[in-house]
């Protein structure tokens, strides 16, 4: 079993646009990705774990997602990062789904699924009451990037 680091993307990879789907729109922020590379090194599993309501809401379909994060994950491995898996959920915050962050169950699925030894895993977020809450919830720190200033927190 491998620890992994559940990633938030929009905000905390890559810029966030907002409802990020277009490939022009795409910018990687230079600490994530030496956050990305830092953890990749001491073994850690790469998963990016990401809310979509964009695709439910109509925004964008769930191919344009998919393009964008292939572009995501392209532009990473350009810079050495290999990215594991994506998890996502498409759905809008009123439909209520057991898979939105903060609820857990992406991070439930990638660490079965995976074989994610989750007590040693960490989450990587820009918001705290998104995947702060989520790394309470499972019992699991999480590192908190407040973009305004580009500071970073451990929590």
């Amino acid at each position: 079993m491998r620890p992994a680091l559940f990633t938030d993307r929009d905000g905390t990879i890559n810029r966030d646009c907002p409802y990020c789907h277009r490939i022009e729109d795409l910018v990687i922020y230079n600490d994530a990705v030496e956050i990305l590379k830092e953890f990749h090194e001491k073994g850690f599993l790469i998963v990016i774990v990401t809310n979509q309501s964009g695709i439910n809401r109509g925004y964008f379909t769930e191919k344009e997602f998919r393009e964008f994060n292939d572009a995501v994950i392209h532009s990473l491995g350009e810079s050495g990062v290999y990215v594991d898996a994506t998890y996502f959920c498409p759905h809008r915050p009123d439909e209520n789904c057991s898979c939105r962050k903060p609820k857990t169950e992406l991070i439930v699925r990638a660490v079965k699924e995976m074989d994610i030894d989750l007590n040693r895993s960490v989450i990587l977020g820009d918001r705290e009451d998104i995947e702060g809450e989520l790394g309470r919830k499972l019992g699991i720190k999480s590192i908190i990037l407040k973009r305004s200033g580009c500071e970073t927190t451990v929590r």
